[in-house]
């Protein structure tokens, strides 16, 4: 049932983006429903819709930081009572470490160089409108650039979480994250931060490097079991631990 309503998300949303693709003004389009002359991008000037986007990484960014925080614990303290298994915590802080900071953050957003909704004319903007699939010329936005979406990213990165709960909650947590991760991305496109574009294959991105480590961690045949992964992070900490206090 996941595995259908995945494949089904992931070609649903290719559909989208190849579409706009074709006809780039429907970013545009989707962007000007939250856009006025006179008022700009208004949305970003509620109180509550502004505070939502500001804590709306709060729970990726505990998780992330639960999983290094037991990974290190894995690697440096193996004999101590730990809060998550050696296997979820790789599999969410590599996950997280791939696809929100290294590509969509590390990479993409600073590089492709393309300009975000509020800074182009037809929004109000001084700077030139491109389709997703063009980079920019580095002669407008040069850095932290509209292309693809971080926040969209994270949201949907809660994904992976939700795929190591118990089977009976995994279907109801993953439509959770749908949600919010629609609700994060319709705010980055309501506030000009992002084209829908940005957000769709920031989604896209991320769900498919969650779908390839989740395969790779606890799917295919040679996958480690939970106390073999354990020991193999246990030894690599073990050259560090005898330095430190001369314990195995």
């Amino acid at each position: 049932m996941i595995r259908a309503l995945f494949i089904a998300a992931v070609v649903a949303m290719s559909i989208v983006i190849a579409v706009i693709a074709v006809f780039p003004q429907d970013d545009l389009t989707v962007a000007s429903w939250f856009w006025t002359p006179a008022d700009g991008f208004w949305l970003g000037q509620h109180g509550a819709a502004a505070f939502l986007r500001r804590i709306s990484m709060w729970p990726t960014i505990v998780i992330g930081i639960a999983a290094l925080v037991s990974l290190i614990q894995h690697i440096l303290l193996p004999a101590s009572r730990q809060f998550m298994s050696a296997r979820a915590a790789a599999f969410l802080f590599l996950t997280l470490l791939a696809a929100p900071v290294l590509l969509v953050n590390g990479i993409l957003k600073e590089h492709w160089e393309r300009a975000r909704p509020v800074h182009v004319t037809e929004l109000g903007g001084s700077w030139r409108f491109t389709p997703w699939w063009q980079p920019g010329d580095g002669r407008q936005c040069v850095t932290n650039c509209s292309f693809v979406s971080g926040e969209a990213s994270g949201a949907a990165w809660l994904a992976a979480p939700a795929l190591l709960a118990p089977p009976p909650a995994r279907l109801p947590l993953l439509a959770a994250v749908a949600g919010y991760t629609a609700v994060v991305s319709g705010l980055r496109i309501a506030f000009g931060g992002h084209f829908l574009s940005d957000t769709l294959i920031a989604i896209l991105l991320t769900l498919l490097i969650i779908a390839f480590a989740y395969r790779w961690f606890y799917r295919r045949p040679q996958a480690p079991t939970e106390a073999d992964f354990a020991a193999r992070l246990g030894r690599l900490g073990a050259p560090l631990r005898r330095v430190v206090g001369g314990r195995p």
